[in-house]
């Protein structure tokens, strides 16, 4: 397990590809679990993250290491991948939903799919994910679906 979390100054330059990513900058307490066994998938999702602004992450390599840490953690959201070695990401999320700490069983999931398949997204949704992105993730996609996320400042 490795847990990541850093300062930074942030200044909201405006990006070529999208502009609402410039406009709405990631909160510093903001703490996101990455679950994915490939080491080089799951620093490149951490640094799609960095570049998003998301610096409190937490990484474990397997289902039993994330359910480990969860509580611990207390992620504001988990990204699963689907394939795991020890278990699916459809049977961590069950295993999240049905966790003894509410904290836990609340936290909102997103599954990363290495190989999206017809049903896809009904699989994903029936199983309490919020939402799923294919692999490599896109980070105008995960922007998106973590903006959705985030309380609203003033509201």
């Amino acid at each position: 397990m490795q847990i990541h979390s850093q300062a930074t100054v942030r200044w909201n330059l405006p990006l070529e590809d999208d502009a609402k990513l410039a406009s709405s900058p990631a909160p510093s307490n903001f703490r996101i679990l990455i679950v994915n066994e490939d080491m080089r998938n799951a620093d490149s999702l951490k640094c799609t993250l960095n570049d998003l602004g998301y610096f409190a992450t937490c990484t474990a390599y397997s289902a039993r290491r994330a359910l480990a840490v969860a509580e611990d953690f207390a992620p504001s959201v988990a990204l699963l991948d689907l394939e795991l070695p020890d278990m699916t990401g459809y049977q961590l999320a069950h295993r999240l939903r049905s966790h003894l700490s509410r904290c836990v069983r609340k936290v909102p999931l997103l599954a990363i799919a290495e190989f999206p398949l017809y049903g896809t997204s009904e699989l994903t949704r029936a199983a309490g994910f919020m939402g799923w992105l294919p692999k490599p993730v896109d980070q105008v996609a995960l922007s998106a679906l973590l903006n959705q996320l985030q309380p609203r400042v003033g509201s």
